[in-house]
Protein backbone atom coordinates (compact mmCIF):
# COMPACT_ATOMS: atom_id res chain seq x y z
CA UNK A 1 0.00 0.00 0.00
CA UNK A 2 1.29 3.49 -0.83
CA UNK A 3 -0.41 6.47 1.13
CA UNK A 4 0.52 10.19 0.81
CA UNK A 5 -0.39 13.15 2.77
CA UNK A 6 -0.94 10.11 6.05
CA UNK A 7 -0.70 11.97 9.67
CA UNK A 8 -0.74 9.28 11.92
CA UNK A 9 -1.34 6.04 12.88
CA UNK A 10 -4.73 4.97 14.71
CA UNK A 11 -3.10 3.01 17.37
CA UNK A 12 -0.48 5.82 18.46
CA UNK A 13 -3.55 8.07 18.77
CA UNK A 14 -5.35 5.74 20.49
CA UNK A 15 -2.57 4.54 22.88
CA UNK A 16 -2.16 7.95 23.95
CA UNK A 17 -5.82 9.55 23.99
CA UNK A 18 -7.60 8.81 27.77
CA UNK A 19 -10.40 6.21 28.20
CA UNK A 20 -13.20 7.42 25.67
CA UNK A 21 -11.52 10.40 24.24
CA UNK A 22 -11.85 9.26 20.42
CA UNK A 23 -15.73 9.49 21.45
CA UNK A 24 -15.43 13.13 22.54
CA UNK A 25 -13.34 14.86 20.53
CA UNK A 26 -10.12 14.73 22.36
CA UNK A 27 -7.97 17.30 21.88
CA UNK A 28 -4.08 16.26 22.28
CA UNK A 29 -1.70 18.72 23.26
CA UNK A 30 -3.23 22.21 21.99
CA UNK A 31 -4.62 20.77 18.70
CA UNK A 32 -7.87 19.24 18.38
CA UNK A 33 -7.93 16.36 16.23
CA UNK A 34 -11.04 16.07 13.27
CA UNK A 35 -10.86 13.39 11.85
CA UNK A 36 -13.85 11.22 10.34
CA UNK A 37 -15.08 8.24 12.81
CA UNK A 38 -16.65 4.91 12.13
CA UNK A 39 -20.62 5.57 12.44
CA UNK A 40 -20.14 3.41 15.75
CA UNK A 41 -18.27 5.87 17.19
CA UNK A 42 -19.88 9.37 16.02
CA UNK A 43 -21.81 10.78 18.72
CA UNK A 44 -24.53 13.82 17.81
CA UNK A 45 -25.84 16.47 20.71
CA UNK A 46 -29.54 15.65 21.75
CA UNK A 47 -30.66 18.81 20.15
CA UNK A 48 -28.52 18.00 16.98
CA UNK A 49 -31.40 19.21 14.11
CA UNK A 50 -32.96 16.88 11.93
CA UNK A 51 -31.98 16.80 7.97
CA UNK A 52 -33.48 19.16 6.10
CA UNK A 53 -35.18 18.07 3.46
CA UNK A 54 -33.62 20.03 0.66
CA UNK A 55 -34.90 17.85 -2.04
CA UNK A 56 -38.77 18.91 -1.69
CA UNK A 57 -38.20 22.43 -0.09
CA UNK A 58 -35.10 23.62 -1.86
CA UNK A 59 -33.22 25.89 0.76
CA UNK A 60 -34.08 29.82 0.05
CA UNK A 61 -33.55 33.17 1.43
CA UNK A 62 -36.34 32.97 3.54
CA UNK A 63 -35.02 29.26 4.82
CA UNK A 64 -32.09 30.55 6.50
CA UNK A 65 -33.19 32.45 10.12
CA UNK A 66 -35.30 29.05 10.55
CA UNK A 67 -32.43 26.94 9.64
CA UNK A 68 -28.47 27.37 10.31
CA UNK A 69 -26.30 25.63 8.52
CA UNK A 70 -23.15 25.12 10.89
CA UNK A 71 -25.25 23.68 13.52
CA UNK A 72 -25.23 20.55 10.94
CA UNK A 73 -21.81 20.02 11.04
CA UNK A 74 -20.02 16.72 12.62
CA UNK A 75 -16.43 15.48 12.24
CA UNK A 76 -17.98 13.26 9.53
CA UNK A 77 -19.22 16.06 7.38
CA UNK A 78 -16.66 15.32 4.67
CA UNK A 79 -16.61 14.56 0.91
CA UNK A 80 -15.13 11.61 0.20
CA UNK A 81 -14.15 11.04 -3.38
CA UNK A 82 -12.89 7.79 -4.59
CA UNK A 83 -10.95 7.67 -7.78
CA UNK A 84 -9.50 4.72 -10.39
CA UNK A 85 -9.69 3.65 -13.43
CA UNK A 86 -11.67 1.65 -15.69
CA UNK A 87 -12.60 -1.49 -13.72
CA UNK A 88 -10.49 -0.37 -10.12
CA UNK A 89 -13.21 -1.20 -7.85
CA UNK A 90 -14.18 2.07 -7.25
CA UNK A 91 -17.58 0.99 -6.46
CA UNK A 92 -17.39 -1.59 -4.03
CA UNK A 93 -15.16 0.34 -2.06
CA UNK A 94 -16.85 3.40 -2.38
CA UNK A 95 -20.49 1.51 -0.90
CA UNK A 96 -18.36 -0.27 1.50
CA UNK A 97 -16.82 2.94 3.26
CA UNK A 98 -20.30 4.82 3.38
CA UNK A 99 -22.00 2.22 5.35
CA UNK A 100 -18.98 1.74 7.56
CA UNK A 101 -18.54 5.55 8.01
CA UNK A 102 -22.41 6.15 7.94
CA UNK A 103 -21.99 8.67 4.77
CA UNK A 104 -24.47 8.96 1.99
CA UNK A 105 -23.21 7.01 -1.01
CA UNK A 106 -23.00 8.79 -4.38
CA UNK A 107 -22.86 6.16 -7.36
CA UNK A 108 -20.61 7.09 -10.90
CA UNK A 109 -22.53 9.33 -12.73
CA UNK A 110 -24.07 7.43 -15.62
CA UNK A 111 -26.06 8.60 -19.11
CA UNK A 112 -29.08 6.32 -17.85
CA UNK A 113 -29.73 8.97 -14.82
CA UNK A 114 -30.37 11.58 -17.53
CA UNK A 115 -31.58 9.69 -20.37
CA UNK A 116 -35.11 8.02 -18.61
CA UNK A 117 -37.70 10.86 -17.41
CA UNK A 118 -40.32 11.60 -14.80
CA UNK A 119 -42.48 9.42 -16.72
CA UNK A 120 -40.48 6.62 -17.58
CA UNK A 121 -39.80 7.74 -20.68
CA UNK A 122 -36.22 5.87 -21.99
CA UNK A 123 -35.79 9.03 -24.93
CA UNK A 124 -33.00 5.84 -26.59
CA UNK A 125 -36.37 4.30 -27.54
CA UNK A 126 -37.08 7.52 -30.21
CA UNK A 127 -33.73 8.15 -31.18
CA UNK A 128 -34.85 6.74 -34.73
CA UNK A 129 -36.86 10.07 -34.90
CA UNK A 130 -34.68 12.14 -33.46
CA UNK A 131 -32.29 14.08 -36.15
CA UNK A 132 -28.75 12.24 -35.10
CA UNK A 133 -27.10 15.36 -33.39
CA UNK A 134 -29.80 14.30 -30.74
CA UNK A 135 -29.23 10.82 -30.22
CA UNK A 136 -26.39 11.25 -27.85
CA UNK A 137 -24.91 8.15 -26.72
CA UNK A 138 -24.92 6.03 -23.18
CA UNK A 139 -21.61 4.08 -22.81
CA UNK A 140 -22.48 1.16 -24.67
CA UNK A 141 -23.45 2.64 -27.55
CA UNK A 142 -19.85 4.43 -27.23
CA UNK A 143 -17.96 1.50 -26.88
CA UNK A 144 -20.16 -0.02 -30.08
CA UNK A 145 -18.83 3.26 -32.42
CA UNK A 146 -16.26 5.56 -30.28
CA UNK A 147 -15.19 7.27 -33.20
CA UNK A 148 -18.63 8.44 -33.62
CA UNK A 149 -18.85 12.12 -33.95
CA UNK A 150 -21.10 12.48 -31.14
CA UNK A 151 -18.91 10.74 -28.35
CA UNK A 152 -17.53 14.95 -28.52
CA UNK A 153 -21.05 15.24 -26.83
CA UNK A 154 -21.52 12.73 -24.30
CA UNK A 155 -18.27 13.45 -23.00
CA UNK A 156 -18.79 16.93 -22.53
CA UNK A 157 -22.84 16.09 -21.19
CA UNK A 158 -20.76 13.86 -18.63
CA UNK A 159 -18.67 16.93 -17.56
CA UNK A 160 -21.24 18.65 -16.99
CA UNK A 161 -23.58 16.29 -15.40
CA UNK A 162 -20.60 15.43 -13.08
CA UNK A 163 -20.80 18.83 -12.13
CA UNK A 164 -24.00 19.28 -10.83
CA UNK A 165 -23.48 15.96 -9.21
CA UNK A 166 -20.94 17.23 -7.06
CA UNK A 167 -23.46 20.37 -5.95
CA UNK A 168 -25.78 17.69 -5.32
CA UNK A 169 -23.17 16.22 -2.96
CA UNK A 170 -22.20 19.43 -1.40
CA UNK A 171 -25.86 20.37 -0.84
CA UNK A 172 -26.77 16.90 1.01
CA UNK A 173 -23.41 17.67 3.51
CA UNK A 174 -24.55 21.38 4.16
CA UNK A 175 -28.28 20.72 4.28
CA UNK A 176 -28.11 17.38 6.43
CA UNK A 177 -24.75 17.43 8.26
CA UNK A 178 -24.14 13.49 6.50
CA UNK A 179 -21.06 12.86 4.80
CA UNK A 180 -20.98 11.51 1.08
CA UNK A 181 -18.95 9.27 -0.50
CA UNK A 182 -18.49 10.46 -4.31
CA UNK A 183 -17.49 7.95 -7.43
CA UNK A 184 -15.30 10.51 -9.16
CA UNK A 185 -15.94 14.20 -9.53
CA UNK A 186 -15.80 17.08 -12.11
CA UNK A 187 -12.25 17.81 -11.24
CA UNK A 188 -10.74 14.18 -12.69
CA UNK A 189 -13.26 14.34 -15.84
CA UNK A 190 -10.24 14.96 -17.91
CA UNK A 191 -8.57 12.10 -17.77
CA UNK A 192 -11.59 10.43 -19.93
CA UNK A 193 -11.30 13.33 -22.63
CA UNK A 194 -7.29 12.46 -22.76
CA UNK A 195 -7.65 9.26 -23.55
CA UNK A 196 -10.52 9.88 -26.26
CA UNK A 197 -8.25 12.25 -27.95
CA UNK A 198 -5.32 9.88 -27.41
CA UNK A 199 -7.33 7.34 -29.76
CA UNK A 200 -8.85 9.98 -31.85
CA UNK A 201 -12.19 9.62 -30.51
CA UNK A 202 -12.89 13.32 -29.51
CA UNK A 203 -11.67 16.26 -32.71
CA UNK A 204 -8.63 18.79 -31.81
CA UNK A 205 -11.31 21.81 -31.78
CA UNK A 206 -13.57 19.66 -29.00
CA UNK A 207 -10.35 18.90 -27.26
CA UNK A 208 -9.62 22.90 -26.59
CA UNK A 209 -13.41 23.52 -25.96
CA UNK A 210 -13.47 20.76 -23.36
CA UNK A 211 -10.63 22.36 -21.71
CA UNK A 212 -11.66 25.57 -21.55
CA UNK A 213 -14.84 24.61 -20.49
CA UNK A 214 -13.10 22.92 -17.68
CA UNK A 215 -11.23 25.77 -16.75
CA UNK A 216 -14.23 27.97 -16.33
CA UNK A 217 -16.45 25.87 -14.41
CA UNK A 218 -14.28 23.89 -11.73
CA UNK A 219 -13.51 27.24 -9.47
CA UNK A 220 -17.73 27.89 -9.89
CA UNK A 221 -17.82 24.43 -7.39
CA UNK A 222 -15.50 26.41 -4.73
CA UNK A 223 -15.46 23.24 -2.59
CA UNK A 224 -12.72 20.88 -3.04
CA UNK A 225 -12.99 17.03 -1.47
CA UNK A 226 -11.92 16.76 1.93
CA UNK A 227 -9.94 13.39 1.38
CA UNK A 228 -9.68 12.07 -2.12
CA UNK A 229 -8.87 7.83 -1.89
CA UNK A 230 -6.99 6.84 -5.17
CA UNK A 231 -7.14 2.90 -6.09
CA UNK A 232 -4.15 1.94 -7.67
CA UNK A 233 -4.54 -0.79 -10.40
CA UNK A 234 -2.33 -1.76 -13.32
CA UNK A 235 -3.93 -0.87 -16.86
CA UNK A 236 -3.20 -5.10 -17.47
CA UNK A 237 -5.19 -6.27 -13.64
CA UNK A 238 -7.75 -3.54 -14.80
CA UNK A 239 -8.24 -4.80 -18.60
CA UNK A 240 -8.31 -8.67 -17.07
CA UNK A 241 -11.14 -6.89 -14.86
CA UNK A 242 -12.60 -5.88 -18.08
CA UNK A 243 -13.18 -9.00 -19.72
CA UNK A 244 -14.46 -10.77 -16.58
CA UNK A 245 -17.24 -8.80 -17.03
CA UNK A 246 -17.83 -10.50 -20.39
CA UNK A 247 -19.02 -6.63 -22.57
CA UNK A 248 -17.76 -7.22 -26.22
CA UNK A 249 -18.15 -3.72 -27.17
CA UNK A 250 -16.35 -2.79 -23.70
CA UNK A 251 -13.50 -5.04 -23.97
CA UNK A 252 -12.28 -4.40 -27.76
CA UNK A 253 -12.96 0.02 -26.87
CA UNK A 254 -10.87 0.10 -23.61
CA UNK A 255 -7.86 -1.17 -24.82
CA UNK A 256 -4.19 -1.02 -23.28
CA UNK A 257 -3.54 2.81 -24.87
CA UNK A 258 -6.90 4.20 -23.77
CA UNK A 259 -6.83 2.51 -19.79
CA UNK A 260 -2.71 3.64 -20.36
CA UNK A 261 -3.78 7.34 -20.72
CA UNK A 262 -6.43 7.17 -18.09
CA UNK A 263 -3.48 5.87 -15.94
CA UNK A 264 -0.92 9.10 -16.86
CA UNK A 265 -3.12 11.30 -16.86
CA UNK A 266 -4.11 10.58 -13.19
CA UNK A 267 -0.60 11.44 -11.92
CA UNK A 268 -1.89 14.85 -12.96
CA UNK A 269 -5.12 15.13 -11.63
CA UNK A 270 -3.68 14.05 -8.23
CA UNK A 271 -0.87 16.35 -8.17
CA UNK A 272 -3.86 18.80 -8.78
CA UNK A 273 -5.91 17.37 -5.30
CA UNK A 274 -2.45 17.59 -3.92
CA UNK A 275 -3.27 20.99 -3.80
CA UNK A 276 -6.63 21.34 -2.31
CA UNK A 277 -7.52 18.04 -0.44
CA UNK A 278 -5.70 14.87 1.73
CA UNK A 279 -5.02 12.01 -0.43
CA UNK A 280 -4.76 8.41 0.43
CA UNK A 281 -3.46 5.86 -2.35
CA UNK A 282 -3.81 2.79 -2.23
CA UNK A 283 -2.22 -0.26 -4.37
CA UNK A 284 -5.79 -1.91 -5.24
CA UNK A 285 -4.48 -4.89 -7.81
CA UNK A 286 -5.38 -7.30 -5.13
CA UNK A 287 -8.30 -5.61 -3.31
CA UNK A 288 -7.30 -4.91 0.06
CA UNK A 289 -9.43 -4.87 3.41
CA UNK A 290 -11.82 -2.35 4.03
CA UNK A 291 -11.49 -2.22 7.94
CA UNK A 292 -8.10 -0.93 7.31
CA UNK A 293 -8.73 1.49 4.51
CA UNK A 294 -10.92 2.77 7.01
CA UNK A 295 -8.60 2.99 9.79
CA UNK A 296 -6.05 5.06 7.46
CA UNK A 297 -9.04 7.56 7.11
CA UNK A 298 -9.92 7.66 10.91
CA UNK A 299 -5.89 8.46 11.38
CA UNK A 300 -6.02 11.26 9.09
CA UNK A 301 -6.78 14.87 10.30
CA UNK A 302 -9.57 16.52 7.83
CA UNK A 303 -9.55 19.80 9.89
CA UNK A 304 -6.29 21.77 10.77
CA UNK A 305 -5.55 24.51 8.35
CA UNK A 306 -3.12 27.70 8.60
CA UNK A 307 -3.36 30.31 6.32
CA UNK A 308 0.39 30.95 5.62
CA UNK A 309 0.59 26.83 5.39
CA UNK A 310 -1.34 26.21 2.01
CA UNK A 311 -4.31 25.77 0.89
CA UNK A 312 -5.65 22.51 1.82
CA UNK A 313 -9.10 22.80 2.94
CA UNK A 314 -8.68 26.85 2.55
CA UNK A 315 -12.28 27.02 1.06
CA UNK A 316 -13.90 24.86 3.91
CA UNK A 317 -12.38 27.65 6.52
CA UNK A 318 -13.21 30.71 4.57
CA UNK A 319 -16.63 30.95 5.55
CA UNK A 320 -16.32 31.95 9.52
CA UNK A 321 -20.13 32.96 10.11
CA UNK A 322 -23.90 31.41 9.92
CA UNK A 323 -24.54 34.37 7.18
CA UNK A 324 -21.86 33.25 4.51
CA UNK A 325 -22.29 29.43 5.06
CA UNK A 326 -26.07 29.74 4.28
CA UNK A 327 -25.50 31.67 1.24
CA UNK A 328 -22.92 28.74 -0.05
CA UNK A 329 -25.75 26.21 1.25
CA UNK A 330 -28.32 28.17 -1.28
CA UNK A 331 -25.56 28.65 -3.73
CA UNK A 332 -25.16 24.67 -3.99
CA UNK A 333 -28.84 23.37 -3.34
CA UNK A 334 -30.25 25.60 -6.36
CA UNK A 335 -26.98 24.54 -8.38
CA UNK A 336 -28.84 27.22 -10.98
CA UNK A 337 -26.14 30.33 -10.31
CA UNK A 338 -23.60 27.82 -10.36
CA UNK A 339 -24.64 26.54 -13.48
CA UNK A 340 -25.08 30.13 -15.34
CA UNK A 341 -21.91 30.92 -14.27
CA UNK A 342 -19.62 28.20 -15.62
CA UNK A 343 -21.37 27.34 -19.06
CA UNK A 344 -23.56 29.82 -20.33
CA UNK A 345 -22.42 32.27 -22.66
CA UNK A 346 -19.58 29.65 -23.91
CA UNK A 347 -19.83 29.89 -27.51
CA UNK A 348 -19.84 26.09 -29.72
CA UNK A 349 -20.14 27.77 -33.21
CA UNK A 350 -16.24 26.83 -33.86
CA UNK A 351 -16.43 22.84 -32.56
CA UNK A 352 -18.10 21.23 -35.06
CA UNK A 353 -18.92 18.39 -32.83
CA UNK A 354 -21.39 20.32 -30.70
CA UNK A 355 -22.82 21.83 -33.65
CA UNK A 356 -26.60 21.93 -33.88
CA UNK A 357 -28.68 22.72 -37.17
CA UNK A 358 -31.56 25.13 -35.83
CA UNK A 359 -33.91 23.00 -38.30
CA UNK A 360 -32.80 19.65 -36.64
CA UNK A 361 -33.52 21.35 -33.28
CA UNK A 362 -37.28 22.46 -34.00
CA UNK A 363 -38.25 19.06 -35.46
CA UNK A 364 -36.82 17.27 -31.80
CA UNK A 365 -38.92 19.70 -30.19
CA UNK A 366 -41.48 18.85 -32.44
CA UNK A 367 -41.15 15.13 -31.59
CA UNK A 368 -40.42 15.55 -27.97
CA UNK A 369 -44.20 17.22 -28.46
CA UNK A 370 -45.74 14.95 -30.04
CA UNK A 371 -44.43 11.46 -29.39
CA UNK A 372 -42.74 11.67 -26.61
CA UNK A 373 -44.34 13.98 -23.98
CA UNK A 374 -47.38 13.73 -26.29
CA UNK A 375 -47.89 17.50 -25.11
CA UNK A 376 -47.04 21.16 -25.07
CA UNK A 377 -46.93 21.31 -22.03
CA UNK A 378 -42.74 21.09 -20.26
CA UNK A 379 -41.77 18.29 -17.81
CA UNK A 380 -44.21 18.56 -14.07
CA UNK A 381 -47.04 20.23 -16.08
CA UNK A 382 -48.77 18.08 -17.47
CA UNK A 383 -52.23 16.39 -15.28
CA UNK A 384 -52.75 13.63 -17.79
CA UNK A 385 -49.51 12.07 -16.35
CA UNK A 386 -50.25 12.48 -12.57
CA UNK A 387 -48.51 15.79 -11.90
CA UNK A 388 -50.04 18.04 -9.39
CA UNK A 389 -51.20 21.96 -10.38
CA UNK A 390 -48.47 24.08 -10.55
CA UNK A 391 -48.82 27.68 -10.90
CA UNK A 392 -46.73 31.14 -10.38
CA UNK A 393 -45.08 30.40 -7.36
CA UNK A 394 -43.81 27.75 -8.61
CA UNK A 395 -41.12 29.89 -10.89
CA UNK A 396 -37.31 29.82 -9.72
CA UNK A 397 -34.46 31.67 -11.33
CA UNK A 398 -33.38 29.90 -14.38
CA UNK A 399 -35.98 27.45 -14.73
CA UNK A 400 -39.34 26.97 -14.31
CA UNK A 401 -39.95 23.33 -13.03
CA UNK A 402 -42.81 22.98 -10.73
CA UNK A 403 -39.57 21.67 -7.68
CA UNK A 404 -37.39 23.73 -6.07
CA UNK A 405 -34.83 21.04 -6.38
CA UNK A 406 -33.41 19.77 -9.35
CA UNK A 407 -30.47 16.97 -9.95
CA UNK A 408 -29.35 17.36 -13.30
CA UNK A 409 -30.16 20.24 -15.62
CA UNK A 410 -29.60 17.37 -18.26
CA UNK A 411 -32.45 15.21 -16.99
CA UNK A 412 -35.21 17.62 -17.47
CA UNK A 413 -34.48 21.50 -16.97
CA UNK A 414 -32.92 21.94 -20.36
CA UNK A 415 -36.36 21.23 -21.93
CA UNK A 416 -37.14 24.84 -20.22
CA UNK A 417 -34.38 26.26 -21.52
CA UNK A 418 -34.98 25.42 -25.17
CA UNK A 419 -36.32 27.08 -28.10
CA UNK A 420 -37.29 27.34 -32.28
CA UNK A 421 -39.01 28.97 -34.46
CA UNK A 422 -41.14 25.92 -34.49
CA UNK A 423 -42.53 26.65 -31.63
CA UNK A 424 -42.89 30.26 -31.68
CA UNK A 425 -45.21 29.44 -35.19
CA UNK A 426 -46.67 26.21 -34.26
CA UNK A 427 -46.86 26.23 -30.78
CA UNK A 428 -49.26 23.34 -30.38
CA UNK A 429 -46.80 21.44 -32.45
CA UNK A 430 -49.13 20.26 -34.67
CA UNK A 431 -47.14 20.24 -37.70
CA UNK A 432 -44.44 17.13 -37.07
CA UNK A 433 -43.07 16.88 -40.77
CA UNK A 434 -42.64 12.78 -40.36
CA UNK A 435 -40.58 13.00 -43.79
CA UNK A 436 -38.18 15.11 -42.01
CA UNK A 437 -35.39 12.84 -41.68
CA UNK A 438 -35.62 10.95 -45.05
CA UNK A 439 -35.49 15.05 -46.65
CA UNK A 440 -32.98 15.83 -44.37
CA UNK A 441 -30.24 13.30 -43.80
Amino acid sequence: MVVYDRVSSLAVRRLLAPAGALKQGWKGGEQQMRSIVHKSILQLPENYPQPWDYKNKGYQYTDAPFDCTQDRFTQNSRLIVVEGNVASGKSSLARQLADQLGFYHMPEFKMDDVLIDRYGNDLRKFYHLFPKRFRIPDMQMFYKNPMDELSAAMQERIFRCRFDQYLNALAHIMNTGQGVVLERAPHSDFVFANAMRAKNYIGHEFFKYYYFVRKNALPKLNFWPHLVIYLDVPVAKCMENIRKRGKVEEIACLDEEYLGTIEESYKDSLREYRKHSKILAFDWSTPGDVDSVVEDIEATDLDFFEWHSGDVFEEWHAPVDEITWNGWRQYVTSKSNAHFYAFDGIETHDVGELYINPRDAGHFLQVMRQEVLKSPYAYGYNLKKGDEMAGMDNWRTFHVLPEKWYEYWWKELWYDNWNAMELVIDPQMKNLDPDYLHAHH
